[in-house]
């Protein structure tokens, strides 16, 4: 006897005597186990084949309780004989059918409408996918075709074969509901029945309802951290998807679709739960892991959203959420679906128009990015919405109840909801972070709080940039110079709430500091964009972005403005390339079409496109200081050091302003922060030595110098 077979003998014994502890349940399922497999002996011509090779076959005789021992040195008629005889006597009573698994199956049964034919090649698959062993023995038949598996289980189940092949067909329920499927490509009898992922070990325990047993596969949604109220910079859209959902609940429309993109962390997920909640709706979501805590792949989840529709069609008031659907199309999953190996286009985009068009329940899709997702699919979805990182209002209001019980400055706030990439998600996260951290310094809070955030939005590849203030300190209109009169202007716009300025000339006159003045005089937010924020590498990706520009302004209700507006409006009769003056028209049409506050500012008017000048109301030339304005700016930085000095003293000073031509607010500006580093912020005679050589690195020399006027 060979020793493997010896091997064989011993585990028997160890099987048959640990089957007397078996409980009811297994004693049940290992009895159907030896029906089906007795009947497969029988019907299948499993004899012969197992004939040919018993000595790797052991399995079989386990399963069936047969001592092997009983076979030893017989010839193969008589082990035949034994073996028919056996397998008759198996099936000579059907198995009774006591336990969890059973009952469970049964209340899946239920509530899919499954057939008993349905029911019956559910169960065998699910035992088939539970027990490795089981199904090895299975590997007696070789290699199986769709057809040859049908015909198998016709016999094993007592089924008419053409019912088998039916109840397995992909438009048939338990396919289309993601139960089952079979796999066209594989040739073994485990791999054929493809279960869905879980469902067999959560069949196989107490399990007291429906819902408790496709709970690895969908989930109750939480309840939201938003609330309408984070939404109101895109309350138009808002409002338009709360109509529809609550049409769609109410009046039970099948396929009804919503397609939801914008970047990570945007709040997509809380945007679907705030209006699930608001419209008293159950949001369940398609799990993206298994109870093992494994990531579901995109097929797994696509059977998984399947599944959900045929839950939760008979419950009222429900809808679904479906995150990250750009998966589905990397790749060809489809295929696996459709049942080809090579799906034709058509086939595919039929077989997913199909799944949007007779899902009965709302379905949410979610995605972070749809620039490879075909346009013939994006067309089927009902509603279609970008969701932005939300305007720096929002952002504000966001940062200050995420940090309520966080030790922060307003100003701190203030200052960080300036990031234009800062998403919900990562306020919240750093919020989280920050407590579990339990700084209670201030500053450090502030501290860990920028570093988190900082990095956070570094690794998603945005800038990372707070500005410390809106407007410089000393900011005065009274020192700006302009072709026309500024408080006049500031007043017209505070009336009619909307105008476009386009402000030109040297650098430092004061074009961007009256833009924040402005906004903050009008106590309206400030949306600050140079070149560099909009320009992109990509062909079209610019026109994006300034419309996206213009949308973000219109939500906030902000002054826009666009700094090196030269980069955007240049004359296109120079134009070499389409692309320049695509960006152009974009611009002009964006101008038009905004109905608040457009400040473009530039150092290059004889660059600008004559047509793009026309759409201006104002066109304001800021040029250098006067001599009474330059002193007064002189004594906006140093007035106390300035008081001290004798009348001769500053007399003297006087006379060395008049000698420096070109003078602008900037660099005043650029010259405190000089000698703030150096410890000489007070030190009158380096200020305006410095003045000077901030002045000698101008261009533009002019053929004078200032002067001032007789009262001064």
């Amino acid at each position: 006897m060979p020793i493997h077979h010896r091997r064989k003998k011993r585990r028997n014994r160890t099987q048959v005597l640990s089957e007397s502890f078996l409980s009811i349940e297994e004693q049940a399922i290992r009895q159907i186990k030896q029906f089906w497999l007795a009947r497969a002996l029988l019907f299948c011509n499993g004899i012969p084949l197992y004939l040919k090779d018993h000595f790797r076959n052991d399995d079989i005789l386990n399963f069936i309780e047969l001592d092997e021992n009983t076979l030893e040195d017989l010839k193969k008629p008589e082990i035949k004989k034994i073996l028919k005889n056996h397998c008759e006597s198996l099936i000579d009573t059907e198995p009774s059918r006591r336990g969890e698994i059973f009952n469970n199956l049964a209340k899946v049964s239920q509530h899919f409408s499954l057939n008993e034919i349905e029911e019956e090649t559910m169960l065998f698959a699910l035992l088939i996918d539970l027990d490795n062993t089981f199904s090895e023995c299975f590997d007696l038949f070789g290699e199986l075709t769709n057809r040859s598996l049908f015909s198998h289980l016709s016999r094993i189940l007592d089924i008419p074969e053409k019912q088998v092949c039916n109840a397995l067909q992909r438009s048939q329920l338990l396919s289309n509901s993601g139960l089952l499927k079979v796999d066209s490509d594989s040739r073994s009898m485990d791999q054929k029945f493809d279960v869905l992922k879980g469902l067999s070990s959560a069949l196989d325990g107490l399990q007291p309802d429906i819902s408790s047993i496709f709970a690895n596969f969908i989930t109750e949604a939480p309840t939201p951290t938003l609330t309408p109220c984070h939404f109101n910079h895109i309350k138009a859209d808002y409002d338009r998807l709360s109509l529809y959902l609550h049409n769609v609940c109410h009046k039970n429309i099948t396929g009804g679709n919503i397609l939801i993109y914008g970047p990570p962390g945007t709040g997509k997920t809380q945007l679907v739960r705030v209006l699930s909640k608001q419209l008293n709706l159950s949001l369940n979501e398609i799990s993206v892991e298994d109870q093992d805590g494994d990531i579901l792949s995109s097929k797994e989840r696509v059977t998984a959203c399947q599944l959900a529709q045929k839950i939760l069609e008979k419950s009222p008031k429900q809808c679904l959420l479906f995150d990250e659907i750009e998966d589905l199309f990397e790749g060809d999953i489809f295929s696996s679906f459709i049942g080809r190996s090579r799906s034709s286009s058509k086939v595919v985009k039929g077989w997913f128009n199909q799944l949007l068009e007779n899902n009965a329940v709302p379905t949410f899709w979610l995605s972070n990015n749809i620039t490879d997702m075909d346009k013939a699919f994006l067309r089927r979805f009902d509603l279609v919405m970008e969701l932005s990182i939300p305007p720096r209002s929002t952002r504000e209001q966001i940062l200050t109840e995420s940090l309520q019980h966080t030790d922060v400055s307003k100003t701190w706030i203030e200052n960080m909801a300036q990031l234009e990439q800062l998403p919900p998600a990562v306020i919240s996260r750093a919020a989280r972070v920050s407590d579990i951290i339990g700084e209670s310094s201030p500053d450090k809070v502030e501290a860990h709080l920028e570093n988190i955030i900082g990095n956070t939005l570094k690794a998603m590849g945005h800038k990372y940039q707070v500005s410390n203030s809106h407007t410089t300190h000393f900011y005065d209109p009274s020192l700006i110079n302009t072709s026309a009169p500024l408080n006049k202007i500031t007043n017209g716009l505070n009336t009619s709430g909307s105008g476009r300025l386009c402000l030109f000339g040297p650098p430092g006159t004061g074009k961007s500091a009256y833009a924040k003045y402005l906004a903050k005089t009008l106590d309206k937010p400030l949306i600050a964009k140079r070149a560099s924020d909009i320009i992109d590498c990509y062909v079209g990706g610019t026109e994006k972005n300034i419309a996206r520009m213009f949308a973000g302004a219109k939500a906030e209700q902000g002054v826009l403005l666009l700094d090196e507006a030269d980069s955007f409006l240049r004359d296109r009769t120079n134009s070499r390339h389409s692309w320049e003056t695509t960006q152009v028209n974009e611009l002009l049409v964006q101008m038009e079409n905004f109905e608040g506050i457009f400040i473009c500012s530039t150092n290059l008017m004889n660059n600008l496109d004559a047509a793009a000048l026309r759409r201006f109301d104002f066109k304001l030339e800021f040029t250098y200081l006067k001599p009474e304005q330059a002193w007064k700016l002189l004594k906006g930085f140093i007035g106390d050091a300035l008081n001290k000095l004798s009348p001769r003293k500053k007399g003297f000073f006087k006379n060395q302003l008049i000698a420096i031509p070109q003078l602008t607010p900037g660099d005043f500006a650029a010259v405190q922060r000089k000698l703030t580093v150096l410890g000489e912020k007070n030190n009158i005679s380096l200020f305006i030595e410095s003045l000077t050589d901030e002045v000698s690195f101008k261009t533009d020399k002019p053929n004078r110098s200032i002067g001032f006027s007789a009262e001064f």
